[in-house]
């Protein structure tokens, strides 16, 4: 028996006793359409137009004329396979959709607070129904039990695998390694590998411009790694494969590698941090980041007022030495944002961020800067330089069983794409 998510229930039923208790209006026909059906399960234009505000606003994509064809398709098909992937993973039974829907809500706060906000604040910010965001989670833990699963036996050597990792780690801790993040993308049914190829390249030019790389990694990559936002740790750079090996091997330290074509895939690095000869890259420092705002007209037909606003917030922050005062002042500038910027790895932020944030020490700030919002400055209130660790034996397993998941997740869900029954509105 199929289970339906909640919402989608209480939509149909909604729609059903409005159509019995007046006629709908011509407007409100047009504006509620079935685009597909999956194994009898309607996705509708509200399903679709709910989905496609959580892609665009999550990933900072491009979202234009030349791009909205593209961005269409990728969403009805990231429908069309959660779909799949939830009836597939309630099959398994076991009260599996409660344990799930509670590690999706899990999920999603973890998302949203990535720097350190309140994840619901963010949200709102963003105009994302949770519900929509908790949906997408929930197909991609369901998903992972399944091929889990399904492929047990495929698992069930990635302990012995891990620890004989770790035990090269050791042997080869002076060679060089790197703390890198993936996005790995395939192409799909009504996505070409041409396709694929410039949709890499929209989003390596939205990760240029700030995006979030692992809201990204999230939403379009098809690794393994893409639950954690793309994550795939600290890897000795000579067991990388060639290709990976040439863009990784003298990329600086929060690098986003240009989209590089392997086995059949287009991938998207990001150097997070390095160590050579076994030292500690000092972006690898743990910093805790306060933000101030000044909200103000940033329009240069303004300029003359934004000259004179930043001399006077300068003026009053030089007698600020704490991060409290900092933070009590930034609330008397009436933004209504949170101070609370980040507790980060240095590495992680975008490059113009980290050429501000990396010369500062414990309580000390940066000068005033232009942005959008208005009139801003940062102060780190804790900075901390981690010694050179091993890596758990946990997270390498992790890291091994994701390049399983990939490999088997691609080729799984071919073939239940295959199997289901999916009907299109234009096929009517």
């Amino acid at each position: 028996m199929t289970t339906f998510p909640i919402h989608r229930l209480l939509f149909v039923f909604a729609l059903t006793i409005v159509s019995l208790i007046a006629p709908r209006p011509d407007a409100l026909a047009k504006s509620i359409s079935v685009l597909a059906v999956v194994d009898g399960n309607p996705i509708t234009s509200i399903d679709f137009e709910e989905r496609r505000n959580f892609l665009v606003k999550t990933t900072g994509i491009s979202d234009t004329a030349e791009t909205k064809d593209q961005i269409d398709s990728d969403v009805l098909q990231m429908l069309i396979d959660d779909m799949i992937k939830i009836k597939e993973g309630l099959s398994l039974g076991n009260n599996i959709e409660a344990i799930a829907r509670q590690r999706a809500r899990e999920l999603v706060m973890q998302s949203f607070s990535q720097n350190g906000e309140d994840p619901i604040e963010v949200m709102e910010r963003l105009g994302i129904d949770p519900a929509v965001a908790e949906e997408k989670f929930l197909a991609d833990v369901l998903w992972a039990s399944t091929i889990q699963s399904v492929y047990a036996k495929q698992f069930s050597s990635t302990q012995d695998e891990a620890e004989k990792e770790l035990e090269r780690i050791k042997q080869n801790i002076k060679k060089p390694h790197a703390d890198i993040d993936e996005i790995i993308l395939l192409p799909e049914p009504k996505r070409s590998f041409a396709e694929t190829k410039k949709l890499a390249e929209q989003i390596h030019a939205a990760l240029l411009k700030g995006a979030d790389f692992g809201r990204i990694a999230q939403q379009y990559s098809a690794s393994g790694s893409s639950r954690q936002g793309g994550k795939l740790g600290w890897v000795l750079i000579d067991r990388l494969p060639e290709k990976v090996r040439n863009v990784i091997s003298d990329a600086p330290t929060g690098t986003i590698t240009a989209p590089v074509e392997i086995d059949g895939s287009i991938a998207i690095f990001r150097v997070k941090s390095r160590r050579v000869d076994g030292n500690v890259d000092p972006l690898e420092a743990k910093v805790t980041i306060l933000r101030l705002v000044k909200p103000m007209d940033m329009n240069p037909e303004n300029n003359a007022n934004i000259m004179a606003a930043r001399d006077q917030l300068a003026s009053e922050l030089e007698s600020i030495y704490t991060c409290d005062d900092f933070a009590k002042l930034h609330n008397q500038l009436g933004s209504g944002i949170n101070p609370q910027f980040a507790t980060i790895t240095l590495g992680e932020l975008p490059q113009q961020l980290q050429q501000i944030i990396a010369p500062l020490n414990t309580n000390e700030k940066s000068d005033v800067i232009n942005f959008v919002e208005g009139l801003v400055a940062f102060m780190v209130c804790d900075k901390a330089l981690p010694t050179v660790l091993l890596p758990e034996l946990q997270d390498i397993e992790v890291s091994i069983r994701n390049k399983y998941f990939t490999t088997l997740s691609a080729r799984h869900l071919s073939r239940l794409r295959k199997k289901a029954i999916i009907s299109y509105q234009d096929e009517n």
